[in-house]
């Protein structure tokens, strides 16, 4: 009899061994996001928020600096554009007898000729700089845009592996308190050795975890700190911002693509990349005009004074100059210009339609990272977890094998794991769709 009795209170005692393990690891069944800490440290990087990030990558971020430089080059270029030809110069000295040379008996005149411009061509060159600047600047709205997306992603990936460490943490330590209190049962006969090196290789499994989930945010931070241009505050980075909650997933999504069919107009002629594009067909409106323009002859008025012993003082002269245009009537130039004109207007229409298929994916992604979450939420981590409660009660009656709750706990870590990917990536698709649908600000 007692014989047939070991073995089920050896089971009994494992199970409730493991029944300590589910409770310490059900508190935080659902994935908890870690609150900013009340006392931040001075460090920015130390407690970065996804708003601090937008700043300092205003101010750090590479491709933002670039399209900021090119701003600079094309205001510069508004003012080198919006200027008169200078006027030109000219001094000659010479002998009016041969083999004369003194300064006395020398012819000198000075000439100075000034270039007219005609067909307004100054006003149309300046207008065209101005609209090239105007796109530049829309190009820094949309390098803006874009980098905000980037970023948002590179901060919840960062997040979601914070979030994994931590969960990885408490396994590690509800594993090793389980395996400690094992062997205090093994080293008083309550417990076969060999189920506490089974729980030994799971911990080990958690330590693999942990180790991996280390790694992972060390790439995550220089990812982010390459974003942020300051690379040496890499292993400083830590997000605070948590991952999105239950309540923001179980709000509006928005309007549907049909839904949306009245407004995609509007939201595409808002984004920086078609205002940037729009101002670049009317820089090759400018263009055209000013190729037509080569046509208005440009006349060069000059005034000469000259200075000859034999006439007795100095005398004057006005000359203009105006070319012919026999050779070249710049009709070449005015068809290049209108083939430019139209290149820029097909461009305009590819980046519409571009844009277009870049909100409607982004909603799909935006739609299905929202479903794919509350289904994880509100179905599969229950489902899991029931399957866990369930298999912990038929291991204690003998029942189950342990294989069978391991995997059944397996499950559940997938899942639990599976969740925080979920959280992460709907928060990189609303930036995505935030983003796709922006209405941006030329700087």
């Amino acid at each position: 009899m007692i014989m047939g009795v070991q073995p089920v209170r050896r089971t009994a005692l494992f199970a409730l061994l493991l029944m300590q393990l589910a409770l310490s690891l059900s508190a935080h069944g659902q994935v908890q996001s870690p609150a900013p800490a009340q006392n931040q440290a001075p460090n920015h990087f130390e407690s970065l928020t996804l708003s601090k990030a937008f700043e300092i990558a205003r101010d750090g971020n590479r491709a933002i600096k670039a399209a900021a430089r090119q701003v600079e080059i094309a205001s510069a270029e508004v003012y080198r554009a919006n200027v008169r030809p200078n006027p030109t110069l000219t001094g000659q000295v010479g002998n009016t007898q041969y083999r004369q040379f003194g300064i006395g008996g020398t012819d000198r005149s000075v000439r100075v000729d000034q270039l007219v411009e005609r067909g307004g061509k100054r006003e149309l060159r300046t207008r065209q700089a101005q609209a090239l600047e105007q796109a530049s600047r829309w190009d820094l709205a949309d390098t803006m845009r874009q980098q905000r997306v980037q970023l948002s992603a590179l901060y919840f990936e960062l997040a979601a592996n914070q979030e994994l460490l931590d969960l990885g943490k408490e396994n590690l330590a509800a594993y090793q308190r389980l395996i400690d209190a094992a062997e205090r049962r093994r080293n008083a006969g309550d417990l076969a050795a060999v189920d506490v090196s089974r729980l030994k290789v799971e911990a080990g499994r958690a330590a693999n975890e942990v180790r991996a989930a280390q790694a992972a945010i060390s790439q995550a931070q220089l990812s982010l700190a390459a974003a942020l241009g300051d690379e040496a505050s890499a292993a400083r980075i830590r997000s605070v911002d948590p991952l999105p909650s239950k309540a923001e997933l179980e709000s509006v999504l928005g309007p549907g693509a049909g839904d949306r069919s009245t407004s995609m107009t509007s939201a595409i002629e808002r984004r920086a990349d078609v205002l940037a594009s729009l101002a670049r067909v009317k820089a090759a409106d400018e263009a055209r005009a000013l190729a037509q323009s080569l046509q208005a002859r440009d006349v060069s008025v000059g005034l000469q004074t000259q200075n000859n012993p034999s006439t007795g003082g100095p005398i004057f002269a006005i000359g203009a100059t105006i070319p012919l245009l026999i050779n070249n009537d710049y009709s070449a130039d005015i068809a290049k210009a209108a083939a430019e004109r139209e290149a820029a207007n097909d461009e305009l229409q590819r980046i519409r339609a571009t844009v277009r298929s870049d909100i409607d994916r982004a909603y799909a992604q935006y739609a299905a990272a929202r479903d794919r979450a509350l289904r994880l939420l509100n179905s599969t981590l229950p489902d899991a977890a029931q399957v866990v409660t369930a298999f912990e009660f038929a291991f204690s009656r003998g029942a189950a094998t342990l294989t069978d709750l391991f995997d059944a706990r397996r499950q559940r870590a997938a899942v639990r794991v599976e969740l925080i990917a979920a959280l992460a990536d709907y928060a990189k698709a609303r930036a995505g769709y935030d983003a796709a649908v922006s209405s941006e600000t030329a700087p």
